[in-house]
């Protein structure tokens, strides 16, 4: 039952253009292309082109629109282009081209809207409506319906009655009958009274009362069908609407008559329907035949060259053959001439990008070298910054340190304690620089695992903040499971860095408050145990909006600038955990506390070492051992001096590597403590001249520089290990045990 609306082609015609039946000279005829008429020329046209579009004669129609519409673009009568584009557009929906009357219709309409052009963009509306009428029902709607309010915006009632009467065919069409009824009972007023529509009463009366036979028909109320349907064609007999509306009436009665079984009746129009549709037939058989040699194309400039080309060819068929062979010969020489440019054009662009691949391989080289020449320089700094300010520490701890174990002093007892803490924090905050450079490094990625008390370690790092923690009254718990084996085996300096940096910002940010070390197991299988690591405050906590940022490096919160520290704690944890396959976790309430947890992994096969026990081992074995000192800083040798003392070693002093090799050559020693970095001659070179001589001299290097693999980065100067200043008494003493013996 779907079929294109009757009326919209008429519609157009008289809204778009201002001339009327009685100005068309239909034997105005077409000029060659391009055409240059006038405005009046055009509309002439214009009425040519309607009377091809009702004969349907489309493939004309499509065939000299294009030009037409660069005319009137030419000479800027917009009306004209209006009109033209309406009738192109519509032949395009009779041939069921609906994706060239889209494209037509809607560029159309950006221009209106841009324009803000009410009125076209009304008739555009309905345009786009009948172009999506077969295949886009609720598209079709909206333009109609979009179409209607514009009728009612201009107070049009030819736009009112278009728009809703192609939407009762539509409905009608999808077989909605109470939805075209709604429509026809509006338009059916306006076709009777309106004087807007007077000029083509009887073309729209024949119409409304088609639509109202094809709603009974959907009701199967077939003599109402039938006396409408009739009315229609009664009305439509001199010719006032198109053949299609003839032919839908054909089609109603049909169905309609055999319905009621008037079989009669039913053969007669059946003859007259047969008869109309074979004429119908033929007629869109040469329209279709037409429109296919036709090989329409919308840019019709292009397809005017093609068509010359073509008939130049033709017409040199026909002449002399040299005519032809000169011909032939002149466009296989453009040919190969625009064959020949081209390849100069792709060599010449070859070339330019081969040179700008250079350029830019040359710019990389330059930009790798800088970054490589930068990180050199970045990993020199922090060396140096290492060397420099390790060594006065080392000083400044290792006194504090010996003066603390001196009964003599027990009155200064509280001023030493302080003096070395606060060593101890200066020391702190320049491993947070270093280690945070270091961790960037590949090397610093490397897992060291080894054997390890975890008990023991936590112990000792709780305690290392025991001055702080009386100062600010806290009291610290640790909570250990004792069911998780004593001898663990992981990196210890990361995990001992994470719990430092943990516990270091739960003392800092805690007073008169409550510090909780809890460690319990997480999971557990024959080789690995998953260990679930908690620090718990009662601190200041930390502000919700704060928390985001509290993993930025050099970050602290607004609310602790009063608080020292570099806010490089919690971004090292978070990097070292990383590392170790885990991440942070916490939960913090502002004015209540803080609890930073992980989850960390650690094998139970403990790893087979050589010298297990050995810090077990009697330092009374140093007893009368004479050791060398090598070192260029006179506050550092006294510091080594005074440990050394302290466990009855005798010792020897030289100032720089030069000098202790003609130390070792005047007397021998139990062990040599070589510092790396001196002038004269460094520690490295001097270790090697002693092995060149032939001494087997235990050598430990004393430095203040971290060496990721000692007997890698030392060993092959003959120096048997090493120490990072400043280092704790014990480990220093374990060494010289382990290699004196």
């Amino acid at each position: 039952m779907f079929k294109t609306p009757n009326i919209l082609f008429v519609f157009f015609c008289l809204l778009c253009t201002s001339i009327t039946a009685q100005d068309l000279q239909q034997s105005e005829s077409f000029k060659d292309i391009p055409y240059t008429y006038t405005n009046v020329q055009i509309d002439s046209m214009i009425g040519v082109l309607r009377d091809d579009f009702h004969n349907a004669n489309y493939d004309k129609i499509i065939d000299k629109t294009p030009d037409l519409i660069s005319n009137a673009r030419d000479i800027e009568y917009k009306a004209g282009e209006r009109g033209l584009i309406s009738v192109l557009g519509n032949a395009f929906i009779q041939i069921d081209d609906t994706e060239k009357a889209s494209e037509i219709f809607n560029e159309a309409l950006v221009k209106a809207q841009q324009q803000k052009d009410t009125l076209y963009i009304g008739i555009l509306n309905i345009n786009l409506g009948n172009t999506y009428f077969k295949e886009d029902h609720q598209r079709a709607i909206t333009y109609f319906e979009n179409a209607y309010k514009t009728g009612q915006q201009l107070k049009d009632d030819r736009f009112t009655f278009i728009s809703l009467n192609n939407l009762s065919e539509l409905y009608v069409g999808i077989k909605d009958p109470d939805k075209a009824q709604y429509y026809v009972d509006k338009t059916l007023p306006m076709a009777l009274k309106s004087k807007d529509l007077e000029d083509r009463k009887e073309e729209y009366l024949a119409t409304i009362y088609h639509v109202q036979g094809g709603i009974f028909l959907l009701k199967k109320q077939y003599n109402q069908a039938i006396e409408y349907l009739l009315q229609s064609m009664e009305i439509g007999k001199d010719g006032v609407y198109q053949e299609e509306t003839l032919l839908n009436n054909y089609k109603y009665l049909i169905e309609a008559y055999e319905n009621t079984e008037q079989y009669k009746v039913l053969n007669d129009v059946r003859k007259e329907y047969e008869a109309l549709r074979d004429k119908r037939y033929d007629t869109d058989n040469i329209s279709q035949q037409q429109l296919a040699r036709s090989k329409f194309n919308l840019d019709q400039y292009e397809q005017r060259l093609k068509a010359s080309e073509l008939e130049k060819q033709l017409a040199q068929q026909k002449a002399s053959s040299s005519k032809l062979l000169s011909t032939f010969s002149l466009i296989v020489g453009s040919i190969l001439l625009l064959f020949v440019g081209l390849l100069l054009y792709m060599r010449r662009k070859r070339f330019k990008l081969l040179k700008d691949l250079k350029a830019k391989n040359q710019q990389y080289l330059e930009a790798k070298e800088k970054s490589e020449k930068l990180t050199q320089a970045k990993t020199q700094l922090f060396s140096t910054i290492s060397h420099e300010l390790r060594t006065p520490l080392y000083g400044i701890i290792g006194l504090s340190s010996i003066l603390l174990k001196d009964p003599k002093l027990k009155d200064n007892l509280e001023d030493l304690t302080s003096l070395k803490f606060s060593a101890d924090y200066l020391l702190a905050l320049v491993n947070d620089v270093l280690n945070l450079n270091k961790l960037e490094s590949q090397t610093g990625q490397l897992i060291q695992n080894s054997n390890f008390n975890l008990e023991t370690l936590i112990h000792s790092i709780t305690q290392s903040f025991e001055f702080i923690n009386q100062q600010n009254n806290n009291v610290v718990y640790i909570d250990i499971d004792p069911t998780i084996p004593k001898t663990l085996v992981g990196d210890q300096v990361k995990i001992s860095q994470i719990l430092m940096n943990l516990v270091s910002n739960a003392s800092k940010f805690t007073q008169d408050g409550r510090i909780d070390v809890i460690v319990k197991k997480q999971r557990v299988d024959d080789q690995n145990i998953s260990l679930l690591f908690m620090i718990k405050d009662t601190g200041i906590g930390i502000p919700e909006e704060q928390q985001e940022k509290i993993f930025e490096e050099f970050t602290q919160g607004t609310n602790l600038s009063e608080y020292e520290g570099t806010g490089l704690g919690l971004p090292i944890v978070n990097k070292i955990l990383a590392i170790l396959g885990s991440k942070i976790m916490f939960e913090s309430t502002y004015g209540k506390g803080t609890t930073f947890s992980c989850v960390l992994s650690f094998s139970k096969s403990i790893i087979s070492q050589q010298n297990t026990g050995q810090e077990n081992v009697c330092i009374e074995k140093l007893q009368d051992k004479k050791i060398l000192i090598v070192d260029d800083n006179k506050i550092n040798q006294l510091v080594t001096q005074k440990v050394l003392e302290q466990h009855g070693m005798s010792h020897g002093i030289a100032d720089n590597g030069l000098d202790a090799i003609e130390k070792v050559k005047e007397q021998s020693y139990d062990a040599i403590l070589m510092d790396v970095n001196m002038p004269v001659m460094n520690g490295l070179d001097s270790s090697r001249e002693i092995r060149n001589i032939g001494l087997n001299t235990p050598i430990i290097a004393l430095t203040a520089i971290n060496a990721i693999n000692p007997e890698k980065d030392f060993g092959s100067y003959g120096i048997d290990d090493a120490i990072v200043k400043p280092y704790r008494t014990e480990r220093l003493l374990e060494l010289l045990v382990k290699y004196i013996n």
